[in-house]
């Protein structure tokens, strides 16, 4: 059997083998089958079709549910780089509200920058300037 052949037989095997889930990075054998996939549908177009008789036929407003929670099928790397992401957006929305809080000191190249801009805005407006509509 030649690698071309035996690579099409693990093509060929189901998606919820071992087999598929450790080529896709699945170590822990979290991943789902096809089966339960389609029942997680199922149940949340029920509670979706619940809401939508409820809403036509029911007074009152209906239940808030929320849909059947999928499996994260990230690998542990992808956890880590989305981890790492929301780390760095965190930080610098820290430093954002820590910047433009009351009181807070300015960063002097943002303000020149900003004056700057204002400065070009309030010429380019100005009567006579080149923005000017007469």
């Amino acid at each position: 059997m030649t690698w071309l052949e035996l690579w099409e037989f693990v093509e060929a095997l189901p998606y919820d083998s071992m087999t598929r889930s450790t080529l896709a990075g699945d170590r822990t054998r979290r991943r789902w089958t096809e089966h339960d996939y389609m029942q997680a549908s199922m149940l949340s177009l029920q509670q979706h079709l619940i809401q939508v008789i409820w809403a036509a036929h029911l007074e009152g407003k209906p239940p808030q549910v929320s849909p059947w929670p999928l499996p994260d099928l990230r690998s542990l790397e992808q956890l880590a780089e989305d981890e790492a992401r929301k780390a760095r957006q965190a930080d610098a929305r820290r430093r954002y509200f820590e910047a433009t809080r009351p009181g807070a000191p300015q960063d002097t190249e943002h303000a020149r920058r900003l004056a700057q801009a204002r400065e070009e805005h309030l010429r380019l407006v100005a009567p006579g300037g080149r923005g000017a509509h007469n």
